[in-house]
């Protein structure tokens, strides 16, 4: 199991109000300071609506100006919305499942007293309902606050998305985590980990016992390899630090005192607690990319071997200064992003390569020879995490990855960054530059038998442009403008970021949301969606019929999503829609719409799935999971913090008529291997192939897991194998 930090994983979290104050001026001055919490461990948002994905595609639709026809929303609100006090997120399990859970947390509040002129609200306790994977309740956790010394209230209290076993202890019970963080008297945040047993016992006020803590946040956790199948995780914890400086010392001795003790733990062989194998102090002055926003660490699995990647700079970024209002910062020359490639074993990191890259200024000199940039950063990881590891590459190897390197520059003008992208070998030269001063990106499937390959967008005097490159070659393969001339160049539509390619012939085709719906002859709302050749060229429209009085709509597209048959039985492609409807007493109810395209023999398409809000029930997640042919989909009652799941198998197809099948009523029976009943028997698949046939008896051992539809003397009935 592999599992990605620094993502936004919650719908609502605990909101952090201040920062490490200490370094507030030390690095990242033009931009803020360096926050632990944001290095903390959080997992990617499951629902497709709503993750960085969607945040992506949505930052460069701004860029283009692609306010769609038709629109009085801006983009869609959240599907929940949560009370201040509530949190609800995911938690990844041992065994690959998806856990859910939700929290109340209690408060005393203050009214404005004194100077202070507003509510102050003081956390007293947290509950948290674990829910397994079918949204069943498990267990809870509730416990009060404990403040310490000095601490006045929590900024920061959540759990960990990870529920462990044997980790911190060896008995088999599951272990949640929970992160706090809490506001000092010194201006600076404390945080800690509270670690619970799903099992303990509760006193007679419900309240828990913690079974151990740890004084940092969890930062990355990965699943390593198992001899006797028990859990073996490896979990790291970041602290903040502050060295010891003489009383005389100045500003910046105080500034290179400060860093971030990363400690990485393997599980408990006994309950003396989990095992330190690993210990770095890591310098902020040395922190990698901006300081603020990069990962220093990137954990990855590669068959049984356990990686860490770790980056920072080999000198301190700046060049001393010692005035923390002046503006005589500075970037070091000489220096270098020095990248460590270890690997995990029982009893530590075995450092198996290291790359130093070359960290030079690009002045980004403008016509009349003035630099606009003040400082270029330099990273691995910031553009697709551990995929910026190329192991796979032409010429690397397992041993000597190549590596993606992000250089940001910081522009005066602007007082924002500007991104361009290489790739480096692993004895630290240039390999190819990917993209020049990209104004954003997105990554697109892979696709069997082609390289990785990365949308970078530029602008030239007409316009944006969509560039599509393969990350192993660095070639710029098509460049597509985002207002798309076809048809003899006497129509023009503009491409959305929305967009992912899917395998055709030998070749494969972009497919693209366009900005500007249709109405159809029959007065409904369509979206189009364009298919592109991969050298440019246009190849045609698809329209999906959404009904009349819509408000707004976007669609969900990847490569997965995109291959024949992964929403429809038919061969007509399908779409999933996520759509805001005008109601008809005022405001707009959102709805799930599945749909197969218009067509000549189908005018008006066929509509595959249609799901509102059920009640107080709002929709809240939607997630497809083709591995498994499963549609996961999500309400949420925030008035009572209740959820509810609904499953759909894929692709949906036309199943009317196809029963689901009680247990005490079906009208055939497993023997053994085979499937028993009176008469004939079908077994189809739901793309409609017939996979199995015969008289009284169907050998039935020998399919793959999945959902079939079983037809029994003109019957048909639907079950999970």
């Amino acid at each position: 199991m592999l599992m990605r930090i620094f993502t936004s994983h919650s719908v609502a979290t605990a909101t952090i109000i201040t920062t490490i104050a200490a370094s507030a001026s030390a690095v990242g001055i033009h931009k803020g300071s360096f926050d632990l919490a944001q290095h903390r461990y959080q997992i990617e948002s499951p629902s497709v609506f709503n993750n960085n994905k969607t945040k992506g595609a949505a930052r460069i639709n701004s860029l283009l100006g692609a306010d769609k026809a038709k629109i009085k929303f801006e983009n869609p609100d959240p599907a929940m919305t949560l009370p201040a006090s509530s949190i609800t997120g995911n938690i990844d399990t041992p065994d690959g499942k998806l856990w859910y859970y939700t929290g109340e947390l209690k408060y005393l509040e203050i009214p404005p007293h004194d100077d202070v002129y507003f509510t102050e609200r003081i956390l007293q306790e947290y509950k948290f309902t674990i829910y397994d994977s079918e949204m069943k309740p498990i267990g809870e956790i509730k416990d009060k606050m404990d403040y310490q010394e000095n601490e006045s209230n929590t900024v920061l209290c959540d759990i960990a998305p990870v529920a462990t076993r044997n980790f911190f202890n060896s008995d088999d019970s599951v272990e949640i985590m929970v992160s706090l963080g809490v506001n000092s008297s010194n201006y600076t945040n404390h945080y800690r980990t509270l670690i619970y047993s799903l099992d303990a016992e509760k006193d007679a006020d419900g309240y828990c016992k913690p079974i151990g803590s740890m004084p940092d946040l969890v930062a990355d956790v990965v699943q390593g390899p198992s001899s006797d199948g028990s859990d073996n995780f490896y979990i790291t914890f970041l602290s903040d630090v502050m060295e010891d400086v003489p009383d005389d010392a100045g500003f910046w001795d105080y500034m290179l005192a400060q860093g971030v003790d990363i400690n990485i733990y393997g599980k408990a062989i006994d309950n003396n607690g989990p095992r330190l194998i690993y210990n770095k102090k890591l310098p902020l002055a040395q922190y990698p990319g901006d300081q603020q926003d990069v990962p220093a660490l990137i954990s990855l699995r590669r068959g049984d071997d356990v990686i860490y990647c770790f980056s920072q700079y080999q000198e301190p970024f700046y060049n001393r200064y010692d005035d923390p209002f002046s503006e005589d910062m500075t970037q070091r020359a000489d220096n270098n992003l020095v990248i460590q490639l270890f690997k995990a074993t029982e009893t530590g990191l075995d450092l198996f390569s290291t790359t130093n890259v070359p960290v030079t200024l690009d002045p980004m000199n403008d016509n009349s020879g003035n630099p606009t940039c003040l400082f270029s950063f330099y990273s691995v990881g910031s553009l697709n995490y551990r995929n910026d590891i190329q192991f796979d590459a032409p010429g690397a190897s397992a041993e000597k990855p190549d590596f993606v390197i992000t250089r940001s520059n910081y522009q005066i003008t602007t007082d924002d960054f500007i991104d361009s992208y290489f790739t480096y070998k692993n004895d630290g030269s240039l390999k190819n530059t990917l993209f020049l001063y990209c104004d954003g990106t997105r990554a697109l499937g892979d696709i069997q038998g082609f390289e990785p390959q990365q949308m970078f967008v530029s602008v030239d005097s007409f316009g944006y442009l969509y560039n599509f490159v393969d990350l192993y070659s660095g070639k710029n393969v098509t460049q597509i403008d985002a207002n798309y001339y076809y048809d003899n160049d006497t129509k023009v539509e503009t491409l959305l970021a929305n967009f992912d390619r899917t395998p055709e012939g030998d070749s494969f085709v972009y497919v693209f949301e366009l900005r500007n719906p249709g109405v159809d002859d029959f007065g409904n709302d369509v979206m189009r969606f364009m298919y592109i050749n991969s050298d440019g060229s246009f190849n045609h429209i698809e329209s999906v019929n959404m009904g009349k009085d819509v408000a707004y709509a976007q669609s969900y597209l990847s490569t997965e999503a995109l291959a024949p048959h992964a929403y429809s039985t038919s061969d007509a492609p399908a779409f999933m829609l996520l759509v805001k409807r005008y109601l008809d007493g005022g405001g707009a109810g959102e709805e799930l719409l599945i749909a197969e395209a218009e067509s000549t023999q189908n005018p008006e398409g066929t509509t595959l799935l249609q799901l509102q809000s059920q009640g107080d029930f709002a929709l809240s997640s939607i997630v497809p999971e083709f591995d498994s042919n499963e549609l996961f989909v999500y309400y949420y009652d925030s008035e009572n913090n209740t959820l509810k799941l609904e499953v759909y198998a894929l692709p949906l197809g036309d199943q009317s008529g196809v029963e689901e099948i009680a247990d005490n009523s079906k009208p055939f029976t497993l023997t053994g291997t085979a499937l028993v009943a009176d008469g004939e028997i079908c077994i189809h698949a739901l793309d409609g192939k017939l996979v199995a046939y015969g008289n009284n008896s169907v050998e039935f051992a020998s399919l793959a897991s999945g959902v079939y539809v079983i037809s029994v003397n003109g019957k048909s009935y639907k079950i999970v194998k």
